[in-house]
Parts: structure tokens; sequence; C-alpha cells
């Protein structure tokens, strides 16, 4: 059997618009799959910012009455897998209702900066956990109800230009030096923004290993990454 051109022609036509539709249906469920995807990639990036990576571990109120009790210490200290842990318990006010009664944890480590800092309520539930640089808070605070579920995000970061994790990376690179080791250097952070927006710096105290007299501040401004160094009171350079 003989098919004509003619035939063939007609062939096409007829076949033509329905390939068309095939592809355009795959290329439009290949765009919608890559927009969910982009989508979803979003949103996992988002919750893995906001939700820390936090124990679930309650405060083991028992364990902290009996040992400071034993101690004789409002406060009760101990080092756990090389961290050095401090639990202490408070009120409000003196003659507040256990309702109001408080737990708090500080969590560090030998020589490093960082703590971190869980807040429990009566029950022994976490209500609060952050991260402070000494004693200054830093990136992001959670606060939680009693199921729970955070309630409360707070930013540290979003009034400085540069994190203690920049800085550090700076002066590393520029003077060797690690404030992430307090044997070498003590760092913190200061914002007079509201006075001058030029006045936010990072105030560095470096340590002589062998004479303190040796002792120099250096300072790194936030806007500019200026760096200044002081030496002997009043001379710098």
């Amino acid at each position: 059997m003989r098919i004509s051109r003619n035939n063939c022609l007609r062939y096409e036509k007829t076949i033509a618009p329905f390939v068309s539709l095939i592809i355009y249906s795959f290329l439009l469920s290949s765009c919608i799959a890559k927009t969910a995807e982009k989508t979803e990639s979003k949103n996992a990036k988002i919750i893995a910012e906001e939700k820390p990576a936090l124990d679930s571990s309650r405060f083991d109120i028992k364990r902290f009455e009996e040992k400071k009790d034993k101690y004789g210490s409002p406060n009760y200290e101990f080092v756990e897998n090389g961290r050095n842990i401090r639990q202490l318990s408070d009120k409000p006010e003196r003659g507040s209702p256990d309702s109001l009664k408080y737990y708090a944890e500080e969590i560090s480590k030998k020589w490093n900066p960082f703590v971190i800092r869980k807040k429990y309520d009566y029950k022994g539930q976490l209500r609060r956990w952050s991260t402070t640089f000494r004693q200054e808070s830093i990136n992001k605070s959670y606060e939680y109800d009693e199921s729970g579920k955070i309630i409360k995000i707070t930013n540290y970061e979003e009034k400085f230009k540069h994190s203690f994790a920049d800085i550090r990376e700076f002066l590393l690179k520029a003077k060797g030096i690690d404030i992430y080791d307090t044997r070498q250097a003590i760092a913190r952070r200061v914002n007079h923004r509201y006075e001058d927006p030029t006045q936010v710096y990072y105030d560095i105290y470096v340590l002589d290993k062998k004479d303190e007299k040796n002792d120099y501040r250096i300072v790194i401004f936030d806007d500019t990454l200026q760096i200044t160094e002081y030496r002997n009171e009043n001379k710098s350079k």
C-alpha cells in the first residue's frame, strides 16, 4: 500500500496539534515541579534558621535541689562532657508564688567566650534559649509556650553589619589573633549608634602571654572594618 505525499501532509497536520499539546504539558509540569522545589527549599531554609538545634531534655529539678542542698549553695556547678554547667533557681520577687519560680542553666567551655543560656519554668519545661558572647546576647533567642512551640524570636544581629564570626575571621587574617580563645583576647561589642551611627565597634583587649604590661587594645569599626591599635595608654597606630 502506497501513501501519497498529500496523505502524509494531511496526517502531519492532524497529529501536529497533539504533539504540541504533549510537549507543552511536559514543559508546564517541569516548570511547576521546579517552582515547587524552589519554594520547598526556601521554606526549609527558613525553618532551619528559625529553629535551633535544642536538646529535648527537661530541667532535672529533683537532682538540682538535692545537689544544691548538699553543697549548701543556691547554685549547682559541675562539669559534664567537657562542658561547664551552672544551674540556679530564683523568683521575680521574694514571696512570689511557686508558679513564678524559674530555673536557669548556663553552659560554656573553658577558654571559650560563648555561653548557651536556658530558662525553664517551675515545672522544668524549657521556656527560653539563647546564646551570649560572654555577657552579650548574639544571634537569635527563642521563647516557647507551654506546648514547646516557638512564640517569639529575637534577632540581635539586625543592628550590626558584621558579627563576631566576621570579626574573628578578619582579625585572624590581619593579626593572627583568635577572639574565640579568651587566653588570646577578650572581645566585646560597643553600640553607640543612637548617638552616632559610626560609633559601633568591636573593642578587643589583646593579652600577652609573657608580660601583661604588653597587653593592648584593638578597635574595629563595624561599618568600615577600620582597625586601630592602642598601646601604652594614649599611643595608637
